[in-house]
């Protein structure tokens, strides 16, 4: 069993670093300024830590998990994908929403966008199979799209979730069907 007090130091050290990521750069954020925020020693901080990556790798692995499974069981429907995808975040994400964040890590952007981005050659090729697309167009088409997707989603989690995880979806699903030539 789980002691309480570990439990909770855990959690006011993952909300400090939600607070500091709305504030700042992962980058730019330091130890110091993350148990301060937290209101814990650095003792402990270490205790359960060794730095501030490794925080981010405890929660970056179970969030990629969940994204692995969400794009290997939706292998061909892109409106499902993307529902799942922001369904998952308006839950309890709250720090993978954080790292997802413009001031978030560059490492858990570039594995999104390339998730996204190998999940769209899956829908695309099959779509336009018969017209045999280049693979530059597809790595065109797949690069675009997988940037909307993940500039949507930050600018969700910028706006603060307003939006239901199936309006996003919608809205999506309409800019590509008035985007046919891409």
């Amino acid at each position: 069993m789980t002691d309480i007090r570990i439990i909770k130091t855990k959690e006011a050290i993952k909300n400090a670093m939600i607070d500091l990521l709305q504030e700042k750069s992962f980058d730019l954020i330091t130890t110091t300024e993350l148990v301060k925020r937290a209101g814990v020693s650095r003792s402990n901080f270490y205790t359960h830590y060794q730095d501030k990556y490794q925080l981010v790798d405890e929660y970056q692995t179970a969030f990629f998990k969940k994204l692995s499974v969400i794009f290997q069981t939706q292998t061909t429907d892109l409106a499902t994908a993307i529902f799942e995808l922001f369904s998952l975040l308006e839950t309890d994400y709250s720090l993978e929403s954080a790292f997802l964040s413009e001031n978030g890590t560059r490492e858990i952007h570039m594995y999104i966008l390339q998730q996204i981005k190998n999940f769209l050659k899956t829908v695309i090729i099959p779509q336009y199979g018969k017209k045999s697309l280049s693979t530059i167009n597809i790595d065109y088409r797949t690069t675009y799209l997988s940037h909307a997707i993940f500039g949507m989603l930050q600018l969700w989690i910028k706006r603060g979730k307003q939006e239901s995880p199936q309006e996003i979806t919608k809205m999506y699903m309409l800019f590509i069907s008035n985007s046919k030539g891409i």
